[in-house]
């Protein structure tokens, strides 16, 4: 490999391990933020949605763990703002049936659902109303009913951002293992 090449790799790990420093990611920010910004508004039509989206990237770039050369910095930025993008699409359904059924109750559920179907959900009712603390059904509420972003539940719940998505992103885990695991479609 030569000096050139090697100098190409960016890696973007802590300044302490040789990875480069928040004053390159800030680079990559400002030189690539707008277009990043446009793609998730492009795939979510959601202007605070999409802000998240490209934020969690660069905050992933500020964890550390990500490896990106230096040649393909833009291409690996756009790609990973729209599989962030797919996997918000991917299950946005699935939390709208859930939002959908936290508000009504099981015995005014009319619908055009099977039967089986009519279990599945009073099953991810009851899931949901005996396996989340207070904070992650309210956080679960206000994601999901409400349509706030992170940034507004911190600011209504007075915790931190990090906190509200730390605790959204467990509960939808806690609601996708139990039902995997249980081979329950919802």
């Amino acid at each position: 490999m030569t000096n050139e090449r090697a100098q190409s790799d960016v890696r973007i790990n802590s300044a302490e391990r040789g990875g480069i420093g928040r004053s390159q990611i800030e680079s990559l920010f400002k030189t690539h933020y707008t277009q990043m910004y446009h793609l998730a508004l492009t795939l979510l039509f959601d202007e605070a949605e999409s802000k998240d989206v490209v934020s969690e990237v660069f905050a992933s770039l500020l964890s550390g763990s990500t490896i990106v050369r230096a040649d393909n910095a833009k291409a690996f930025l756009l790609a990973s703002v729209r599989h962030r993008c797919l996997n918000v699409l991917q299950h946005k359904q699935v939390h709208e049936r859930f939002a959908r059924l936290l508000t009504e109750d099981t015995d005014t559920l009319v619908s055009d659902n099977t039967v089986e179907e009519q279990m599945h959900m009073e099953e991810l009712m009851r899931y949901v109303r005996e396996n989340l603390s207070s904070l992650e059904l309210q956080i679960f509420r206000l994601r999901y009913l409400r349509e706030m972003t992170c940034q507004e539940m911190a600011e209504a719940l007075n915790v931190s951002r990090q906190t509200v998505h730390t605790h959204l992103k467990q509960t939808v885990e806690k609601i996708r293992k139990y039902f995997n695991s249980n081979s329950k479609a919802i």
